[in-house]
């Protein structure tokens, strides 16, 4: 035997055009960005390649050793496969941080001069704020 279905009935809603509250703005913006879109970009990118422990622990080791280091020293250090850790390697240079000079079948990565100075310039614009959160 059949049920007979209950049919719901649905209000039907109009979609609203536009800014929430209207187009005019309630005042002149106070505060503006302190980064420019294309500055933020570079900052999440570096960011998102520091994202990872392992990533953290490969540029400080880069950065503690003034030169060149071997791809065998850096695996040598962590319990990862080679491919792994070449995974990472890749991300921290095509995000620009790391770079890689080759000697016959042997790389050697380092730190770019520089390269965290974005970073740098991110924190540098929020430790006034949290200065004055703590002080207050």
């Amino acid at each position: 035997m059949a049920q007979k279905q209950e049919i719901i009935p649905v209000k039907e809603r109009k979609r609203r055009v536009g800014a929430v509250g209207g187009t005019a703005p309630c005042c002149p913006p106070a505060i503006r960005p302190a980064l420019q879109s294309e500055e933020a970009s570079v900052i999440a990118a570096q960011l998102r390649a520091l994202a990872d422990p392992t990533r953290v622990q490969i540029v400080t080791m880069l950065a503690r050793h003034a030169g060149e280091v071997c791809v065998c020293d850096i695996t040598s250090n962590f319990d990862l496969d080679q491919s792994t850790i070449s995974h990472h390697l890749r991300l921290l240079r095509q995000a620009g941080i790391i770079d890689v000079v080759r000697y016959g079948v042997w790389a050697y990565y380092f730190l770019r001069p520089g390269a965290l100075a974005p970073v740098r310039q991110l924190l540098r614009l929020l430790e006034p704020a949290h200065q004055e959160v703590e002080s207050a």
